[in-house]
């Protein structure tokens, strides 16, 4: 019993000192006054105003200009929510360190006379501890990746098969496992549940397409047939049409296609100047002329996905160098907190440093998962660039507002941090909500 006691103070010993030696070196900081927060929204009053200037002479398109008032409403939330959990530790400092007192008094005497009524101190004999081994049971391990999530969606689709929206996740989960055969049939169900579906019907023509490696399998044509009737001016339909077409050899219907097109991608530069790039490949093999008026007011589709190709047309990535790919994928327990709409917010800012984002993109719900590249064309400033930093904290977050202030109610993922430098992509689950 006396050497029981002794290995047991010991390591009680230990763990109060672990406890007390953080609340003894926590640097005190004095809360903020108002005037620090007056100067915060003042500085970000006067980069606004720096902004609409840049704007205005042209040297920001329309929407570098978003993006930015975008990264400068998330840099001001971000300090004004530094400055807040300073004044609330400031409030908790003095009441942890009077408790500091009453855990080495209080913590050895209550986990001593409870253990000794209760627990096995015999069981120090090695001897008598193997014998009263048992085995144990491992905890169930949480989902974390996206192929791990595909068994509990699976499961949760058998016991709810009339939930679209449950469909399409899974679809679009099996497309970014690149289970082609999968997706068609989640798609194939989703178009049962939903018939005539624009954003139904070019995901199934997507996925019989990645199906078939990448060429438009006939019954795809008939699908995006099928959404122009419904929906003329929709560009992933058309885009995707003339791409069949240019496929066949069918240059007439492939130039007819994209050149109705690409004046809806007015607001999407990079989309439409990749658009262009299929146009002069076939104007230049088949000597013909696309029709390409240079700017039209965009008509957006109500019901079909946002514009744009759509996976088996490979977008052309940002420049900016080298950056952090990143995975972003929904918790299936979340789905009924999420609607199609709302804004995903995927962002990297320095693990040790100012609060200020490095890099920041914008996706909806209904993209979800997806895979995007963080790097330094994302930059809201030339000086806070994602390469200027050897560590970042990754993390993605669903605004239920649309604004980019986290607010209560967002749902979010627990931010990963990582090395600028690493190559492997980053797997972010959204699996709670802020409170």
């Amino acid at each position: 019993m006396t050497a029981f006691l002794m290995i047991a103070g010991s390591v009680l010993a230990v763990v109060l000192l672990m406890l007390i030696l953080p609340l003894l070196r926590r640097e005190q900081q004095p809360p903020p006054s108002d005037d620090t927060r007056d100067y915060d929204i003042r500085i970000a009053r006067e980069r606004l105003e720096e902004l609409r200037k840049e704007h205005a002479r042209g040297e920001l398109s329309d929407e570098e200009f978003e993006q930015a008032k975008v990264d400068l409403e998330i840099t001001l939330a971000q300090d004004l929510e530094a400055a807040e959990k300073r004044t609330v530790q400031a409030k908790t400092d003095h009441a942890a360190r009077a408790t500091m007192a009453l855990l080495i008094v209080l913590v050895p005497a209550i986990v001593a006379t409870v253990y000794l009524q209760t627990g096995s101190p015999d069981l120090v004999d090695p001897a008598k501890r193997v014998a009263a081994a048992t085995p144990q049971q491992q905890s169930p391990h949480a989902p974390g990746s996206i192929a791990e999530l595909v068994t509990e969606l699976e499961r949760r689709m058998q016991q709810n098969p009339e939930d679209p929206r449950g469909w399409f996740l899974l679809g679009r989960t099996y497309m970014q496992m690149n289970r082609y055969d999968d997706a068609v049939r989640a798609f194939e169900k989703l178009d049962e549940l939903l018939p005539e579906n624009p954003t139904v019907l070019i995901s199934l023509a997507d996925a019989l397409s990645m199906q078939n490696g990448g060429q438009v399998p006939e019954k795809a044509v008939q699908l995006l047939d099928k959404v122009l009737e419904i929906e003329p001016a929709n560009v992933t339909a058309l885009w995707l049409r003339g791409n069949a077409a240019g496929q066949r050899h069918q240059d007439a219907d492939a130039l007819r296609y994209w050149g109705r097109a690409y004046p809806l991608l007015a607001e999407e530069p990079a989309m439409q100047q990749e658009l262009r790039q299929l146009v002069s490949a076939v104007e230049a093999r088949s000597g013909l002329k696309a029709e390409l008026p240079e700017s039209l007011p965009p008509i957006m589709s109500a019901k079909g996905p946002s514009p744009g190709p759509s996976r088996n047309t490979v977008q052309p990535a940002a420049s900016g160098g080298p950056g952090l790919q990143v995975e972003v994928a929904l918790d299936p327990e979340l789905l009924d907190k999420a609607k199609p709409d709302d804004i995903v917010f995927i962002y990297a800012k320095a693990a040790a440093g100012p609060p200020m984002p490095l890099a920041v993109a914008r996706k909806r719900v209904s993209e979800l998962p997806v895979e995007v590249v963080l790097n330094d064309s994302m930059a809201m400033m030339p000086q806070m660039k994602l390469s200027n930093f050897p560590k970042v904290k990754v993390g993605a977050r669903i605004s239920k507002t649309g604004q980019a202030i986290s607010q209560a109610g967002d749902l979010q993922a627990s931010e990963v941090e990582t090395e600028t430098g690493n190559d492997k992509p980053i797997q972010l689950l959204i699996n709670s909500v802020k409170q």
